[in-house]
């Protein structure tokens, strides 16, 4: 069967990279394939430290227990090893937070997913760098980091091994006979194609007519700060690499604008320097700009018809729900499978202007 691809994001990468290993021949058009969010992205995955409830949870959770052999299926195929830890996130509380999340952690404890309370001297023992304004938090020890960069080059690799033929085009226009998707228009050439997968990322709107629309975020990349695990605090995330660490992010509803601003920088180092102000000393690298795909809701959407899959709107957490989405479209055109995910987070949720929090 020949696939078609629509989108280079962390998504769409990776549904092209399960659906050749499943045997399809598989075509991938993209606009700039190092444009998306996810070349940017913190890469934290953290469901827990988000405080996700519901549905959303469900499905960050099933993501999450697939990450370890996906990984490792991307550093098999790409032959490129990609910075990847599981030992857990520090979610700092601030002081309204506490009760709240102490109550999120035993659900998750619940669940299966261990946790631990860290208060005063306790706390000031095991992350001695920490500010004196800390003084709760919890340490979920499921979660973790991967590199997004890492893991994109790795993907971008593994898409040349498989013979996943990468064309550069804008999409604009979906040719739709008889609710049948027959051909995707760009403006260099038409695609054909016997099913696809859309997954355009922040620029799905025009195309897709569901509303994703892009939330900008800045991140500023460290060198100089010792610290071993993902901080996650109400004013900054700090999260450590290989050999640099990632500051983030900015949160700006402000369209496609690509600019670094000093405001941007400014507001992050000053928040960081809450949790840790030694990071302060850091030596500063660089500041990187995404665009994280967003909709009204804070929700994915996932709708399947007769040759065709969106997965798109994936917000924040495209990282972490790579394994998951692909395996959304794998089940459906391998085995028959249609998810449950298709009826939880429907694109109708949006029609008349309204739309159901489910987080």
């Amino acid at each position: 069967m020949l696939i078609c691809v629509i989108g280079s994001g962390v998504v769409g990468l990776t549904c092209a990279l399960d659906l050749a290993l499943a045997g399809h021949k598989v075509k991938v058009i993209t606009r700039n394939y190092e444009e998306g969010a996810s070349w940017v992205a913190g890469g934290m995955l953290a469901p827990f430290s988000e405080g996700l409830e519901g549905d959303i949870l469900r499905l960050s959770i099933e993501s999450l227990r697939l990450y370890d052999e996906y990984v490792s299926r991307v550093e098999e195929v790409s032959g490129h090893s990609i910075f990847y830890r599981r030992n857990g996130i520090l979610r700092i509380l601030d002081s309204g937070e506490v009760e709240a999340y102490k109550a999120l952690a035993d659900s998750y404890r619940a669940l299966g997913f261990d946790s631990q309370p860290l208060e005063g001297s306790s706390l000031r023992e095991a992350f001695g760098l920490l500010s004196e304004e800390i003084s709760s938090a919890i340490l979920f020890k499921d979660e973790g980091n991967v590199d997004s960069q890492q893991l994109m080059d790795a993907l971008i690799f593994a898409m040349h091994r498989l013979g996943v033929e990468i064309v550069l085009d804008e999409v604009h226009k979906i040719k739709i006979e008889d609710g049948r998707v027959e051909e995707v228009i760009g403006f260099k050439n038409g695609y054909g194609a016997d099913f696809y997968v859309f997954s355009p990322g922040a620029w799905g709107s025009a195309l897709l007519g569901i509303p994703v629309y892009p939330l900008k975020g800045q991140i500023l990349k460290v060198r100089g700060l010792d610290i071993d695990r993902v901080l996650y605090s109400p004013y900054a995330y700090i999260i450590p690499k290989e050999n640099y660490t990632l500051i983030g992010a900015t949160s700006e509803d402000v369209s496609f604008d690509h600019r670094r601003t000093l405001g941007g920088v400014r507001s992050l180092g000053n928040n960081a320097a809450r949790v840790v102000p030694s990071i302060d000393e850091c030596e500063f690298v660089e500041v990187n700009v995404g665009f994280r795909p967003a909709t009204p809701d804070q929700l994915p959407v996932f709708d399947v018809g007769e040759n065709y899959v969106v997965s798109a709107g994936h917000f924040r957490n495209g990282i972490l729900l790579a394994p998951v989405s692909s395996k959304v479209v794998v089940d459906l055109l391998e085995r028959g499978v249609r998810s449950e995910y298709f009826e939880l987070f429907p694109s109708r949720r949006f029609q008349n202007g309204n739309h159901t929090d489910k987080s």
